[in-house]
């Protein structure tokens, strides 16, 4: 349900990764014992719904996503990044006050709940070369954990959940939140899950905490050094003052 790597050295604090939709921990791979490397205690846990955790029952609401999410994290999160989907639970947490959070990172957190969510093949040689195909950038790693996370998720609780149409306003969250925001996300119209609320966002954190990486809708996949240099300069700034 979660990958922890211990800090080199004297620890820093603790950073908490969150994947998107679909996917698991294991996304972090790379992410975390780099981050380590830096002396941060570093959690990644599987959302509800995904990798080992229990399967999503009952109505779905954002909210109960956020509270089932907060019972798994350390009382104190410095950091706190997340992933699209998991970028949208992270503001949750933070301006919920859920968990005490000091500062986040969001990768390319979407607008809305996207109308569905592609059934992986039951092949899974014909689903590695179909995620391979439309993702050459990516590690062989990576790409073996976007397709056994989507086979590991609860495809019924998360069309549920699709189908529930949840609703969320990503500038009152990052207004609510009260804490330091970078924004990772791709350049305009390269196929970001970001679009009506760009402008806002970008006005709310600043354009020098609006960062954008030409890596698509996982920049830590597709740009893990370029990830972990904006993310390292976003900390070094906000949490070692």
């Amino acid at each position: 349900m979660h990958v922890l790597w211990e800090p080199d050295g004297t620890g820093r604090g603790t950073v908490v990764l969150l994947h998107g939709a679909m996917a698991t921990a294991a996304t972090w791979w790379r992410i975390g014992p780099a981050l380590a490397g830096q002396g941060w205690r570093v959690y990644a846990i599987d959302l509800p719904g995904h990798g080992d955790t229990p399967r999503l029952d009952g109505p779905f609401s954002l909210q109960r996503f956020a509270t089932l999410t907060a019972e798994r994290l350390p009382e104190r999160v410095d950091l706190l990044a997340g992933h699209s989907l998991g970028a949208v639970v992270a503001l949750l947490l933070a301006a919920g006050r859920l968990r005490r959070v000091r500062a986040l990172v969001l990768e390319d957190p979407p607008d809305r709940m996207p109308d569905a969510w592609e059934v992986p093949p039951a092949d899974r040689d014909a689903a590695l070369r179909r995620v391979r195909r439309l993702h050459p950038r990516w590690a062989d790693e990576d790409v073996a954990n976007a397709v056994d996370g989507a086979s590991a998720a609860d495809l019924a609780g998360i069309g549920a959940a699709v189908a529930s149409r949840p609703r969320w306003n990503l500038g009152r969250l990052v207004t609510d939140a009260a804490v330091p925001i970078a924004v990772l996300t791709p350049p305009a119209g390269t196929g970001g899950a970001l679009s009506a609320s760009r402008t806002r966002l970008r006005q709310l954190v600043g354009a020098n905490r609006f960062i954008e990486i030409d890596g698509g809708h996982c920049a830590h996949r597709a740009c893990p050094d370029l990830w972990l240099a904006s993310v390292t300069r976003f900390a070094d700034a906000v949490l070692d003052e």
